[in-house]
């Protein structure tokens, strides 16, 4: 499988702020935290806020937030909205694309099946199961663990 730019650090930016919590974090942060381009990350965050997944306020306290809770945003659901095409081939294809044999093999079938069993796994997992099952992911970041409640 194969993420376009923009969809990798879509899912980086969900998960700096799924680890960051209440917190939020600033588009400075984030792209500090994964070596990438603020102007870049700043074109994410307006398509995440776009998409309902990310909340942003401006001002001293302002930043990012993740509109739903991590557990509420599956993987297969989130690469639905950031990738709208999943793979290369003129068989995965509605139309023709020149092929001359298309419909006719059973190529388009296999393939078919193959993207679905991929979202099969993809929507078996959570926002919240990535980051769960990543220890060490918040110092890596720089995001300092919240105090336990008192």
């Amino acid at each position: 499988m194969r993420l376009t730019t923009h969809s990798d650090l879509s899912f980086k930016t969900l998960i700096f702020l799924a680890v960051a919590g209440e917190d939020g974090a600033t588009i400075a942060q984030i792209a500090s935290a994964f070596g990438a381009s603020e102007h870049h990350l700043r074109k994410v965050a307006l398509e995440l806020v776009r998409l309902n997944l990310v909340t942003a306020t401006r001002g001293r306290s302002g930043g990012l937030r993740l509109a739903a809770s991590p557990a509420e945003l599956t993987i297969g659901g989130l690469l639905r909205q950031f990738e709208s095409v999943f793979a290369d081939a003129h068989c995965l294809g509605a139309a023709q694309n020149g092929c001359v044999i298309f419909g006719l093999c059973g190529l388009q079938r296999v393939f078919n099946e193959s993207l679905g069993a991929l979202f099969s796994v993809l929507d078996r997992y959570t926002l919240e199961d990535v980051v769960k099952s990543s220890p060490g992911v918040a110092a890596k970041l720089g995001i300092e663990a919240a105090p336990p409640p008192v």
